[in-house]
């Protein structure tokens, strides 16, 4: 096994092949977002790689941003230890993290279970054809528009308001946020603040939509301040939202929300969406 503060160009190249390969077998890809920016070196973490013949056959990504682990072996080279022994490796340099598990495979889930780790957070990956949208009905003395550059603070803070309770989301600072909007995905017209018609610009809400492909978008952040919670924002913001990635062609949104969430998720199931996959976080 080898330690890795960093990840150098070619070992970065083997790296992806192994996720790559690793997707294409289990339909879901290992790490998320934000394992990727650390995998990049735009986020703080250390990596633990499985070898075989020096080919890279199992990869832990050790994320001190969001203290998660992440792991994945390649399809190849499972039952043969690589995951244990690198899980074991991890937990001990970080006690502390979390443990996720992608749409909760079976394999996945047995080796949580054989090292003693259990569930403690389940994330819903929901989603629903898009057609037609209906626009927003937008509450009194509010207005719906793009992301402008003067927002990004009000963004930021509202971000922090509404997801204070939340393990990742509430740690988005504004550097972070700025490093969002410069990936190749980020569209300044999928970004949709709701602000004060009257009374200047305070963010008091947005939904953040993101393209994956032609044909999928996702509801990659909605938010709103707590300040202004019951007024109907929650939903104008997705109803825009949804309405903006049919505009731009895609046919099918996702999102992902905390199953404990519970008004949340039912505000998504009166929208027609469904949950189709489940991921779950562990801790020993």
């Amino acid at each position: 096994m080898i330690e890795l503060p960093s990840l150098s160009t070619d070992v970065r190249h083997h790296v992806h092949e192994l996720l790559s390969q690793v997707t294409d077998t289990d339909g879901v890809r290992p790490v998320n977002e934000s394992a990727d920016l650390v995998i990049a070196g735009h986020r703080p973490g250390r990596f633990l790689l499985a070898t075989d013949d020096d080919l890279i056959v199992g990869l832990a990504v050790l994320d001190e941003r969001d203290n998660t682990i992440q792991l994945a072996v390649h399809p190849e080279h499972r039952r043969q230890g690589h995951g244990a022994t690198l899980l074991k490796a991890a937990l001990q340099q970080s006690p502390e993290s979390s443990v996720w598990a992608f749409s909760t495979l079976a394999g996945a889930k047995a080796l949580a279970d054989a090292v003693g780790l259990q569930p403690e957070r389940e994330l819903l990956k929901m989603t629903r054809p898009l057609a037609d949208e209906v626009q927003p009905v937008i509450p009194d003395g509010w207005r719906i528009r793009p992301f402008d550059a003067a927002d990004a603070e009000g963004v930021v803070a509202t971000n922090a308001a509404a997801f204070a309770h939340h393990p990742e989301q509430g740690k988005l600072t504004l550097e972070e946020f700025h490093d969002l909007t410069r990936q190749p995905w980020f569209s300044r017209e999928g970004l949709l603040v709701t602000t004060p018609v009257n009374d200047g610009d305070d963010v008091g809400g947005f939904h953040w939509t993101k393209r994956h492909d032609e044909r999928v978008g996702e509801v990659y952040v909605l938010a709103v301040h707590p300040e202004h919670s019951g007024l109907g924002l929650g939903r104008a913001l997705l109803a825009a939202g949804l309405a903006h990635l049919s505009q731009i062609g895609c046919t099918e949104v996702i999102l992902f929300v905390e199953a404990s969430e519970e008004r949340v998720v039912e505000m998504y199931r009166s929208a027609s969406f469904v949950t189709i996959t489940t991921d779950t976080s562990y801790r020993s």
